[in-house]
């Protein structure tokens, strides 16, 4: 009876936890200090593969690949030695946090170590307005709308590795929408003095998982053409508002009148909407026959 009444048990205990999700496992709402699961020596988050000294000293794998010998040395005295830390690994990969943007959305369960990445990638992070002094914040499509309607930004649509034209006739932002993936991107072409022309800088609004690049050509004449490449777009807040980076610079032309504005083609690249085989070209300047007979004269 005894042995039964076991075994029912243990039947029910499974039962209830398979209830509790695909890992079979129960979990406990609790509270931990952040030190406690953190390197010893570097104090960021532990991450499989995780060592451990016969001492009970605590290692990331980078700070367990400095140490000598496989020796501890964290502490004065301390000799013991170093092996994999299985139980810690599992005790890591078991703490998952909710996204700091769950109000916002998003229901993912994040390991730990993983939370800050997470994060930075989250599509449901509200996207902040790049106008200094605006503190709004908002989904993608609220923040396409605050730019075009409260600041007034030109905005264009386009698709990933489809060039397209751009008219500049004075410095400004614009705002790029993209209807692949609904993606914005900001165009800023702001005056520069020094040498005197214009500084083209463009970025992204939000982190991609994969990476997007972008070509920016523009001509001063028949005879002269420049473009430019990149094979990142970062966000704008990595840079400031606006950028002090930029992607290419268009000197100024004495001839021709000032209210032609110049034309740029854009082709804004990304390895989740086409070929990965394409190959943008570098940075170059294409100078013509008729450039050379120039020069030679």
């Amino acid at each position: 009876m005894e042995m039964e009444t076991n075994d029912d048990n243990t039947k029910k205990r499974t039962g209830d936890a398979q209830e509790q999700g695909e890992s079979n496992a129960k979990r406990l709402k609790c509270s931990i200090e952040v030190e406690a699961f953190c390197c010893d020596v570097c104090t960021k988050p532990l991450r499989p593969p995780i060592f451990q000294c016969t001492e009970g000293h605590i290692f990331c794998s980078s700070c367990c690949n400095k140490l000598p010998e496989e020796k501890c040395g964290f502490s004065s005295g301390c000799t013991g030695t170093i092996a994999r830390s299985l139980g810690m690994e599992h005790a890591v990969q078991s703490i998952l946090v909710d996204c700091c943007h769950a109000e916002h959305g998003c229901a993912e369960k994040i390991a730990y170590y993983d939370n800050y990445k997470h994060k930075v990638l989250c599509t449901h992070a509200p996207c902040k307005c790049p106008e200094p002094g605006c503190c709004f914040a908002g989904s993608v499509a609220e923040l396409l709308d605050h730019l075009t309607t409260h600041h007034k930004w030109p905005s264009m649509p386009f698709q990933y590795w489809v060039p397209f034209d751009l008219r500049i006739v004075e410095p400004g932002s614009h705002v790029l929408h993209c209807r692949n993936d609904d993606q914005l991107y900001l165009l800023s072409v702001q005056p520069a003095a020094e040498p005197n022309g214009l500084a083209v800088s463009l970025v992204c609004v939000q982190y991609k998982s994969a990476s997007a690049g972008c070509s920016v050509s523009f001509s001063l004449s028949p005879r002269h053409c420049s473009t430019s490449t990149s094979d990142d777009l970062w966000p704008w807040w990595h840079f400031g508002w606006p950028p002090k980076e930029y992607i290419c610079f268009v000197p100024k032309v004495s001839d021709g009148p000032d209210d032609a504005g110049i034309v740029l083609t854009i082709n804004i690249t990304s390895v989740d909407a086409a070929d990965e085989n394409d190959d943008p070209d570098d940075s170059s300047y294409v100078e013509t026959d008729e450039d050379d007979a120039d020069s030679s004269s």
